[in-house]
């Protein structure tokens, strides 16, 4: 299967375990910083093909319903997320010093995973017809912004600060989400 605007699926699935091979190779020589680089190509490769199913899913749905419910399991993923921001900054409010900072990173790194969710559901929203499917979508990005919003704004009022917040924000709205 040929995919027109990258690299067949066989090569990307070849990268992907290519890819962590090397890692855990890396890894185990204690080349850690090589080894983080080819794990980041890694999930690159499974963004891009969790994104190459999902449109198969969607283009092949064999009805409305079954893409709305695609589209739940994927809102409530996402939903997931957005709850783990204010858990893990109520975690990082109670403690200090090193410990407050890792759990800053997590947090950062679930925004991060929220946002490449939220770029594999924006191109369901732009291709889908169904006013109820787009406009249970624009809901959900809503809710993420807000949730983003949230957090920026609890993070200022605990005088902490979160770089990543800020730039996925700035995705969202230059993706016009929100």
């Amino acid at each position: 299967m040929e995919d027109i605007e990258g690299a067949s699926t066989k090569a990307l699935l070849d990268r992907f375990k290519q890819a962590v091979d090397r890692a855990n190779e890396c890894l185990s020589n204690e080349e850690y910083q090589q080894a983080m680089a080819l794990y980041y190509d890694a999930s690159l490769s499974a963004d891009e093909m969790t994104q190459r199913f999902l449109s198969l899913l969607i283009k092949t749905a064999p009805s409305t319903a079954h893409t709305t419910l695609l589209v739940e399991v994927l809102s409530w993923r996402l939903r997931y997320f957005t709850a783990q921001y204010d858990y893990h900054l109520a975690v990082a409010q109670t403690l200090s010093g090193l410990p407050r900072e890792e759990w800053i990173a997590r947090l950062e790194t679930i925004l991060v995973l929220s946002q490449s969710l939220v770029d594999m559901i924006l191109p369901i929203y732009k291709q889908e017809k169904d006013p109820g499917i787009r406009r249970r979508i624009h809901d959900l990005f809503d809710d993420w912004i807000t949730g983003i919003r949230n957090l920026i704004i609890n993070l200022r009022s605990w005088g902490m600060a979160s770089a990543q917040a800020a730039r996925v924000l700035e995705w969202a709205m230059d993706n016009e989400i929100g």
